[in-house]
């Protein structure tokens, strides 16, 4: 599970910004909380608020960034790093950037720290706690003028030295030492674990412009009890929903579109430890073809709705046909279900996209009840959540605000005293009266264009 994870430097985060899943002191124990191996309480999910263009979504991508370097290292030495740091400064490309993450793996927490620019790994280093002093897995330095990556491990790490001179030949100077494990042919249990770890645990980001429908369907191939529990999901959402119909992935109704869509989708699909809706379909006949390809969640698959009507009428209604809202949260059920029966990390921009806030805070519900080893990490703007003191903990409750400089801050409600709020003080009217900060500052609606 994450710990926090530490940022600097990337996007409009100028200074350190941290997002922390800790249990703050003095808060009641409740279905947010899991309790790690050394005793230090984790919440599995945080909520990010704040004005439009504020950098909520940049934490977001600061994690799926992460997993591409950890798990998609970039192919020869020309490329270089996939994000922007901050650039409302002199020589922006120039100063580097930071992260430091700490994370529990199996109880054994670990921290991670990586400072890098948009062109190389300046160095990284991993320790892990088996008692209260950490112990170095590795370090990495890179010679930025040579482009060329030195790896030296701990003592507790007995790596041949065969082992470690293949992986150095493959950590490339725009590699982490973990990306290059990922595509090089060595066997180092303790970088196995964490790449294991990693590729499972790590799902990656959800924007409110992805159509989740195939995803869910693809989950469904594998797995067709997912089915049936999906339906009890939609059920709950919408009681005349009996059940969904998901044929299988040849039943298509899509038209093939041209190779600019078979660019990378953001992600691939979950078994990946991300997301994706791209399908390439082969001739029926078993016959070797030019691929047909296929673009998109709902229009892919001839995916049915069975609504029972009145005395118990029973209609089918395609997928294509039904709300913005129940597509999607047919959509997230998928995302759902793994989240609930497995141990991983989702990062969603804007959940409430077509969704009514009732529908929305039981997702979250769904989530905080089932959920045992998973952490959800969400930006919204729904309000209403803030509105319910039994609902949202203040420790899970982050703000992210936007700076005269245009640099971001981020904070938790938790961090506020009693002087700005009480104990007992209410959350929303707390926010809208704008103690908190993180609001829009729109001033008179009224428009005056000077001459």
């Amino acid at each position: 599970m994450i710990h926090y994870l530490k940022i600097k430097n990337f996007g409009p985060v100028k200074n350190e910004a941290e997002i922390s899943f800790e249990v703050a002191d003095s808060i009641q124990e409740d279905a947010y909380e899991i309790t790690m191996g050394d005793g230090r309480k984790l919440l599995k999910l945080a909520y990010i608020y704040g004005a439009n263009a504020s950098g909520k979504t940049t934490i977001l991508k600061a994690f799926d960034f992460l997993r591409k370097i950890l798990l998609y290292p970039a192919g020869d030495k020309s490329q270089g790093l996939s994000f922007d740091p901050f650039l409302f400064c002199e020589d922006a490309y120039s100063k580097p950037s930071y992260f430091e993450l700490s994370f529990y793996v199996d109880d054994l927490r670990y921290l991670y720290k990586l400072n890098f620019t948009k062109h190389s790994i300046l160095d990284e280093k991993l320790l892990f706690y088996q008692t209260v002093r950490p112990t170095e897995l590795f370090s990495r330095q890179t010679d930025p003028e040579k482009r060329l990556a030195k790896i030296q491990f701990g003592s507790k790490a007995k790596v041949p030295a065969r082992e470690k001179d293949l992986l150095e030949s493959n950590t490339l100077h725009n590699n982490t030492v973990l990306g290059a494990y990922a595509k090089t042919n060595v066997d180092i249990p303790e970088l196995e674990e964490l790449n294991k770890w990693f590729s499972t645990y790590l799902l990656g980001m959800v924007t409110s412009a992805h159509d989740l429908t195939e995803i869910t369907a693809k989950l469904i191939d594998k797995n067709p009890t997912i089915n049936d529990w999906i339906n009890t999901l939609l059920y709950k959402a919408d009681n005349q929903i009996a059940k969904v119909l998901v044929p299988d992935w040849n039943d298509l109704i899509a038209i093939p579109l041209d190779d600019t869509f078979q660019n990378e989708f953001q992600g691939t699909i979950l078994q990946q430890g991300s997301y994706s809706s791209k399908t390439t379909i082969g001739s029926s006949s078993g016959e070797k073809a030019n691929p047909i390809k296929f673009y998109g969640g709902s229009n892919e698959r001839r995916i049915e709705f069975l609504h029972k009507i009145g005395s118990g009428d029973i209609y089918p209604l395609s997928i294509q046909k039904e709300s913005s809202g129940t597509k999607r949260y047919f959509g997230l059920g998928g995302p759902l279900y793994e989240l609930i029966h497995g141990s991983h990390l989702l990062c969603i921009d804007e959940l409430e996209t077509s969704l009514h806030p009732d529908l929305m805070k039981h997702f979250l519900q769904v989530f905080l009840m089932n959920s045992t080893r998973s952490q959800l990490l969400i930006t919204t703007h729904n309000l209403s959540l803030m509105a319910d003191p039994d609902f949202i903990r203040r420790d899970a409750l982050w703000f992210s605000e936007k700076e005269s400089d245009g640099s971001v801050s981020l904070f938790s409600a938790a961090d506020f005293d009693t002087t700005t709020l009480r104990k007992d003080a209410s959350l929303i009217n707390a926010y809208r009266t704008g103690r908190l900060g993180a609001k829009p500052n729109l001033g008179s609606p009224y428009i005056i264009v000077a001459d």
